[in-house]
């Protein structure tokens, strides 16, 4: 048995039944979970946006996609967890829905607390080598760290990408349980993309007690940084490299960094803390990013996943 023999989702609790998913990972596979989940059941699903809603051409098919759910689970209840205050706004007309970044949901005994003093590199950006990411507005970053793989379908564009960081070391991926380690060692995360959903590696950077240089965008990524820990470049790589060096020049401290996230987060996830447990009517367990999008132990999965039928 397999883990594709399991749906994407992580059940929080068995009865009565509460399931996380990312929405479009339960909204597109909507036939799979029909086949999988006796006809009639009761449940609540908790579904995490994974791109922003503030756009009308997500809202309009995240609209769309849960009235096709509804229609075939007219037990459940849904609930939308937005990472942004505008998403709220766009969602709260056609379903239920709360302000609760995933970036929440991040296990701060995971990531270490970066030392003060020189670090070995002056920026990091973890992101997948995609174009959504912008990794172009980094290229005049003098000491650089790039973690991040690409899909074999866009192997050309990453050959084109990464030849434009001779002077920068890449790290194609490095182990979930030690990506705390790699992020102390700059003196500040990257986020350059123009639109995506919160990005969990900002949340990480901030916990590591590293500040950010960001550019504007949709997706909710802003949330939950303090606004001493973080800069706004201009979508030109000669401002994000500005920025980088003003980190470098004029640290922040560290524990302050991962304390200020740590006062945006607690609200949020006290928020659907008891949510959750006023549905089960005890104290659930709220795992690291809600176990999902996470690797998994096989008896983990086997306790908590939905097995496909």
């Amino acid at each position: 048995m397999s883990f594709f023999n399991y749906l994407p989702c992580y059940i929080l609790n068995h009865s009565p039944k509460i399931v996380a998913a990312f929405e479009m990972d339960f909204l597109r596979n909507l036939p799979a979970f029909q086949r999988a989940i006796p006809q009639g059941e009761k449940f609540t699903m908790l579904l995490q946006l994974g791109w922003s809603a503030e756009l009308p051409e997500v809202a309009s098919e995240l609209k769309n996609r849960l009235s096709e759910a509804k229609n075939a689970f007219p037990e459940a209840r849904f609930v939308i967890l937005a990472n942004a205050a505008e998403e709220v706004e766009k969602i709260k007309d056609f379903n239920e829905v709360y302000l609760a970044s995933h970036n929440a949901f991040l296990a701060p005994e995971r990531y270490p607390v970066a030392k003060s003093g020189k670090r070995k590199f002056d920026a990091l950006y973890i992101a997948r080598i995609t174009p959504f990411k912008r990794h172009e507005l980094a290229v005049k970053i003098k000491n650089l760290h790039l973690i991040g793989s690409y899909s074999e379908k866009e192997k050309e564009y990453f050959s084109e990408t990464i030849a434009k960081f001779p002077h920068a070391v890449w790290s194609q991926k490095v182990p979930s349980f030690f990506i705390g380690r790699k992020i102390c060692e700059a003196a500040c995360g990257l986020a350059l993309s123009a639109i995506e959903g919160a990005m969990f590696s900002c949340g990480e950077y901030s916990l590591c007690g590293v500040p950010v240089v960001n550019t504007k965008n949709l997706g909710g990524r802003d949330t939950l940084l303090p606004d001493f820990a973080v800069r706004y470049a201009d979508d030109n790589a000669d401002s994000v490299a500005e920025n980088v060096e003003y980190y470098v020049n004029d640290p922040v401290d560290p524990q302050e960094i991962r304390n200020g996230f740590l006062k945006l987060a607690l609200p949020q996830k006290e928020l659907v803390q008891e949510l959750v447990n006023g549905i089960a009517g005890k104290k659930v367990y709220l795992p690291h990013k809600l176990n999902i999008r996470c690797r998994l132990l096989f008896h983990t999965k086997f306790l908590h996943g939905i097995r496909r039928k």
